[in-house]
Order: structure tokens, then C-alpha cells, then sequence
């Protein structure tokens, strides 16, 4: 069957219904029914087929299984009953008598197919077989075990019995053969009995397959016009609501089964729900405008990727957010003509309001560093106003840790403070060494009285100081392993000759690789300074 085509409608206008071509429901039901029938019983067939057929290979592996362990736990007797009763005769040189046992064992029992005793030296002393030549050399190391093997065409199992007669050079060996052919014989014959009831089977099944289908036919015939004619008033409410009529609403439906009463109790919830659903999308698009200008905001606020030169010391950093907005920040500012300030604080959480607090961070970091003048600005002064500011801002929802540092450019001396964050590394480009900042203070917002205190330090010419949030070192790879503060260590000793923007490009690109293409499960920042002093 073939559609039409529907021609593109101008807004509000209804598709021409009547043009639609194709079965008709009652039809499709007929079919589509007829079709399920047959591939139920067609695998209802199948898994009888297969039980069936399980069934007698399970019979038969146990069968196998039975047989074969009797005759192992036979031949095992026998070849230690053996080994026991030939001990004497090979001490004592009787090879005749040993051949007349092996003849004897033959004799008494046909599953056995030959008989064979090696003294100490690997030579044969008795074989059942007439035609052996005794004394001669096989080379077989003295140990008890069975092997599966053929003789004379027929499949074997060969038993092994070491045989310690007291000789000094070693044990003998008894081996003994035993028949499988009567096993496999049984194994046929359980076979052709599968094979024929596996036949009855599928011819009753067959049976009741076509049985089945007549059946369906019948009931189908019958239920598919019960239940479209209900169906067709569906159809009426359904074209009102699409013309635009929100209050379309259809009575209760009876005599098509529970299904399409539920279908009709349905679409007036669904009509109902339109509206709401409509004010939703209105205010879900609102939604997404404020984020949109609220990641517009933070990124005016936060620096650019050009790196910030203040006389030997350059400083270039980036925010990469997990999500549309970020709870990271960083910032850097001339406090006057030698001192510069370096700020980085990454906000507990995600989301609109995360950034909405890192924003309001990062403006009370600036705010701070004009309420002194800037001889009196200290990293203790900067990071105790912060908390203030945070203290309120996050009223007890929000909590912040950051890294604060105020860098004399002239001398290298710079003065650092931290609340809950991650100490900055340290590497020096002459000599390769590998040291941190160290700092200690609670998380910044989580009591306004809390107190910090602040260290000092003095920088080095080619030192290079990184700042980074725990969202680098705490990324994974497919393993869950951490990327972890050892290989930020290595990627910094690895790229230290770039400036300080490719070195801060190089160390995120490190950690994207190491992610290898891992969705981001947190803000990650990173914030270069190198010190290069000219040699005096």
C-alpha cells in the first residue's frame, strides 16, 4: 500500500485526510494479528524442537559420561589388579606365565583389546597379541594415567600402571586397552531415536499450528471491528485539538476494551496539559536566557586568554566550565606599579547559581582591593574579606575555596594566603626542581569570623607558579584513575620552556587527552605566572 503525499499546509489548516490511502485499521489488525500468530507458534515450535533435541543430548552426554567413567574406573582396577599380581613374575623372570594372564584377561573379557606388560628396562615381557614380538624396546615413562587412542581401527581408551618389582632400574608398566565400541554403538542408536521423535514432534506441532492460525483469523475478525469504531470518534476529538480547539474533549469510550477507554481519558488530560505545557516551554526559554546572560556576565568579569605582563612577571589563566555556567573564577590585577594580585576560587556545585555566587566573588575580590590603600593590601587582608563577602553571599548554601597571592615584581617576593584550596606548584626553569606554596585556612563562607593568616616566600628568576582548581586534578580517565598532581608535576617539567599562555594551553590539553574524550565532571582552572627578571 502507498501514501499520498500531503501538500505543506498554511498555519492552522488541517491535512486533507480523506486523500490518505492505506489499509484500514480493522485490516492492518487482521494481518498484523495473522503474522504474530504464525511467529508464535512458529517459535513455540522451535522451542520445543530445541528442548527436545537437549533433552537427548543431555541423555546422551550423560550416557557418555557414565559409560566411559565405568569403563576408566574398570580399567584402572584392573591395571592395578595387575600391576600388583605381574610385580612377582617380573622379579622372578616369569614372562610366559605373564603372557598367559594377558591372553586370559582377553578371554574372559571382550571389551578388552590387548594386553601389555614392559618390564623396568621398556621392554615388552607379555602381550595378549599373538603376533608380538616380545622383548622389544618402547620407550614409556613409569607413571599411571589414560589416554584415548585407536587400535586396530576402533576407538580405545589405554589405561597405564607403573609396576615396582624392586628393580634397580626403575618400574615397570602395564597397559591395558579397552573398547569404546560398544559405547558408540549405543550412541547411535540413541541418536536415530532423537532424530524420530524429533520428526513426531515438529508434525504435531504443525498440526496445531495451522489449528491456531484458523482460529485467530476468526477472533480478529471480530475484535477489529469493536474496536475501530470507537477508535473513529478518537479521530474526530484528535483533528479538533490539531485545528487549534483546546477544549476538544471526548466522552467516556466503551466497547473497544480498557485500552481505548484509557485512550480517550488520556487525550483529555492531554488537552488539558497543552497549556500548561506550552507556559513551560515560555518559561523554560526564559530560563535559558538568563543563563545565557548570566555566562555572558561572568565571562566579561573573568580575564581573557591574552596573557598580562607586569614587568618581569607574566600571568595568563583559564576557566573551562563543565557546564553552560561555572562555579571557577581567577583574576589578576596591578595593585600598584611593582605589586600584582592573583586570585582563584572554585565555588561548591554547579549550575546558575554557582556562577551567579563565583560572579559575585569575583566582583567582591575587586571591590576588596580598593578598601585600603594599596601599601596596606595583603593576601591576609584580601582572603579575610572574601569570606566576609562569601559568608553572605552563600549564606551557609554556598561554601568557596581559593588561592590568593600578592607578587612584588621587583623583588620576587611574593605573599600568599589559601582557604581549602589546592597549594600552587612551583618550578624553577634553571634548576628543574619541583616545589608548592603552601597554606592552610578553612573553606571561605562558611563562618564569617573565620580566621587566615598569610606566608611569604621569594620567587626566583624562571620561576614558573601554577594555580589550578581540583577540577584538573581530580578528572579521570576510562579507568577512574586521577589525573592527579604527579602528572600535572610531569607536564609542567615537560613544557616549562613555552610562555605562559602555551604552557597553560598545554596543561589543559594534557588533561583533555588523559580524559580521552570524557565528558567534564567539574570546572577545571588554570593560571600561569613566570618570573624573568633580566640578569642583572
Amino acid at each position: 500500500m502507498t501514501g499520498t503525499i500531503v501538500a505543506p499546509l498554511e498555519a492552522g489548516e488541517l491535512p486533507d485526510v480523506a486523500a490518505i490511502r492505506g489499509m484500514r485499521l480493522d485490516q492492518l489488525l487482521f494481518v498484523t494479528t495473522g503474522v504474530l500468530v504464525g511467529l508464535v507458534v512458529g517459535l513455540l515450535a522451535s522451542v520445543a524442537w530445541v528442548s527436545a533435541k537437549s533433552q537427548f543430548e543431555e541423555t546422551s552426554t550423560r550416557f557418555n559420561e557414565h559409560v566411559r567413567s565405568q569403563a576408566i574406573e574398570l580399567g584402572q582396577t584392573l591395571s592395578h589388579t595387575l600391576s600388583l599380581t605381574s610385580a612377582t613374575s617380573l622379579r622372578d623372570n616369569n614372562y610366559a606365565f605373564l603372557s598367559e594372564v594377558a591372553r586370559s584377561i582377553i578371554s574372559d573379557n571382550p571389551n578388552i583389546l590387548r594386553v601389555q606388560i614392559y618390564d623396568a628396562d621398556s621392554q615388552l615381557a607379555a602381550d595378549s597379541a599373538p603376533d608380538a614380538k616380545l622383548g622389544t624396546t618402547t620407550e614409556r615413562k613409569p607413571e599411571r594415567r589414560w589416554v584415548t587412542a585407536l587400535y586396530q581401527g576402533k576407538p580405545i581408551i589405554e589405561y597405564q600402571e607403573p609396576i615396582d618389582y624392586g628393580s634397580q632400574s626403575g618400574k615397570g608398566v602395564v597397559l591395558i586397552s579397552y573398547s569404546l565400541e560398544g559405547l558408540q554403538q549405543q550412541l547411535h542408536a540413541l541418536e536415530a531415536a532423537k532424530r524420530e521423535s524429533l520428526r513426531r514432534n515438529a508434525t504435531t506441532m504443525a498440526g496445531l499450528g495451522g489449528g491456531f492460525l484458523a482460529l485467530a483469523a476468526l477472533l480478529v475478525a471480530i475484535l477489529s471491528r469493536r474496536i475501530t469504531r470507537p477508535l473513529g470518534v478518537l479521530t474526530g476529538k484528535v483533528m479538533q485539538l490539531a485545528a487549534g480547539d483546546l477544549n476538544a474533549r471526548t466522552e467516556e469510550v466503551r466497547g473497544a476494551g480498557r485500552e481505548v477507554t484509557t485512550l480517550g481519558v488520556v487525550f483529555n488530560h492531554m488537552a488539558e496539559r497543552i497549556s500548561v505545557l506550552l507556559e513551560d516551554v515560555r518559561a523554560k526559554a526564559q530560563l535559558e536566557r538568563d543563563v545565557s546572560l548570566a555566562r555572558t556576565v561572568q565571562e566579561t568579569l573573568l580575564p581573557g586568554r591574552e596573557g598580562f605582563q607586569a614587568g618581569p612577571l607574566r600571568i595568563a589563566g583559564l576557566v573551562v566550565t563543565a557546564d553552560a555556567c561555572g562555579g571557577d573564577w581567577w583574576t589578576r590585577a596591578a595593585l600598584d606599579e611593582r605589586r600584582v594580585v592573583v586570585g582563584i576560587g572554585d565555588v561548591t556545585g554547579h549550575g546558575l547559581a554557582t556562577a551567579l555566587v563565583a560572579t559575585s566573588a569575583t566582583s567582591g575580590f575587586a571591590a576588596a582591593m580598593t578598601m585600603r590603600p594599596p601599601e596596606e593590601i595583603s593576601a591576609q587582608l584580601l582572603i579575610s574579606s572574601l569570606n566576609v563577602t562569601m559568608a553572605h553571599v552563600g549564606k551557609g548554601e554556598h561554601q568557596m575555596s581559593s588561592a590568593l597571592a600578592v607578587i612584588d615584581v621587583q623583588t620576587g617576593v611574593i605573599d600568599y594566603a589559601s582557604g581549602g584550596h589546592p597549594s600552587p606548584i612551583v618550578f624553577n626553569r634553571h634548576s628543574r626542581q619541583v616545589a608548592s606554596l603552601p597554606a592552610r585556612g578553612a573553606l571561605l563562607g562558611a563562618s564569617a569570623s573565620s580566621q587566615y593568616a598569610s606566608k611569604q616566600n621569594s620567587l626566583q628568576p624562571g620561576d614558573i607558579i601554577v594555580w589550578y582548581t581540583d577540577g584538573l586534578t581530580e578528572s579521570r580517565d576510562a579507568s577512574q584513575k586521577q589525573y592527579g598532581t604527579q602528572r600535572l608535576a610531569a607536564a609542567l617539567h615537560a613544557n616549562a620552556h613555552l610562555s605562559a599562555e602555551a604552557l597553560r594551553d598545554a596543561i589543559l590539553a594534557d588533561a583533555r587527552a588523559f580524559s580521552a574524550g570524557l565528558p567534564a565532571q567539574d570546572d577545571i582552572t588554570v593560571v600561569v605566572a613566570e618570573f624573568s627578571p633580566a640578569s642583572p
